[in-house]
């Protein structure tokens, strides 16, 4: 199977491994729990949760109907090739933990469950929290959650969202400050057409025919800005564990800073500041400086009324002291006589 993991490839996987291949590091995954007992997964979940109503299960579980993405993601992350063949799935930190948190509930992830399991896997010491749901809507136990991680030192991921042919609309939590933004890209490198695209989009991750794990000791083909976000969180496992020191808002700049195709100046609202390369990563030899916001681009929503207040506030100011200036001089002349 290693032949169609062209991903694996494209990442310049073999050369990551020679320096990181994410040990010590947990990965918490966010969405339909995680099929543990596939062979391509063994000895790489851990004990999670399922924080759907009523629910006491460990995550450990995919229970998804329609959408798998939980066990998707794992193999992507830490599938260690080694199914009852020896030719299975490699994940791109093979050495990695997965954390399960499951927060579907009737085949659709849950907000609230989304962010208390962002809260949880934050708790439990996860490095990096790859969301692998999305949603329409803001929310604000959502957006609280995502700020809760980073102050924990977590390094939240999610995808973009697939609305690139659909109005391109922005997907939560991948919208909210400190969380990296990842957009699909092709076998080419180019932009996935379904993928969603702008200034809030940090990085980008291969997208497209991705070969993972599935439930019941299965594999999968599939395509999605969820795919691409897993890549990013493999990748902060590799560097996270090459310098444990390091905060995740460190690591988010060490993967920007040395992305592939990188403008350094985030022009580009396709790509971010370009595609994600975990082996450039790991042989940059300097130590990021820190960045509190995952060096992810200004969202509109978040500084457009600040920037409102600071206007009017400023053109009040200058009235005030041109009325003040006026009134002064028609005042001064009576004042000398």
């Amino acid at each position: 199977m290693r032949g169609s993991e062209w991903a694996l490839s494209a990442l310049r996987a073999d050369r990551a491994w020679q320096t990181s291949r994410g040990q010590g590091v947990t990965v918490a995954v966010i969405g339909t729990g995680v099929d543990a007992a596939h062979p391509d997964l063994k000895g790489r979940v851990v004990k999670g949760a399922d924080l759907t109503d009523g629910a006491s299960g460990d995550g450990t579980r995919d229970q998804g109907v329609t959408d798998v993405q939980g066990t998707h993601a794992a193999g992507i992350i830490a599938g260690t090739g080694r199914n009852y063949h020896g030719d299975g799935v490699y994940g791109l930190a093979p050495q990695a933990r997965v954390l399960p948190v499951r927060v579907y509930r009737d085949s659709a992830p849950v907000a609230a469950a989304t962010a208390a399991g962002i809260r949880y896997a934050a708790r439990k010491g996860a490095q990096v929290i790859d969301v692998a749901v999305s949603f329409r809507r803001p929310s604000k136990e959502l957006r609280s959650a995502v700020a809760y991680a980073v102050r924990r030192n977590c390094l939240v991921v999610a995808g973009a969202g697939d609305t690139g042919q659909s109005g391109n609309a922005v997907s939560y939590p991948a919208a909210y400050r400190g969380v990296l933004s990842v957009a699909a890209t092709d076998k080419k490198g180019g932009l996935w057409p379904d993928s969603h695209y702008g200034r809030d989009v940090a990085l980008t991750a291969p997208g497209v025919d991705i070969l993972t794990t599935a439930r019941n000791d299965d594999y999968w083909t599939g395509s999605g800005t969820a795919y691409a976000a897993s890549w990013v969180a493999a990748s902060a496992a590799l560097v996270r564990a090459e310098h444990p020191q390091w905060t995740a808002a460190g690591v988010a700049k060490k993967l920007t800073d040395t992305a592939s195709h990188q403008t350094s100046a985030h022009d580009d609202v396709h790509h971010g500041y370009g595609t994600v390369d975990p082996a450039r990563a790991l042989t940059a030899s300097a130590s990021p400086a820190a960045d509190p916001q995952h060096r992810t681009a200004p969202r509109s929503s978040d500084t457009g009324p600040i920037l409102v207040v600071v206007a009017v506030t400023g053109a009040l100011l200058v009235l005030a002291v041109l009325a003040w200036l006026l009134i002064r001089r028609s005042v001064t002349p009576s004042d000398q006589e």
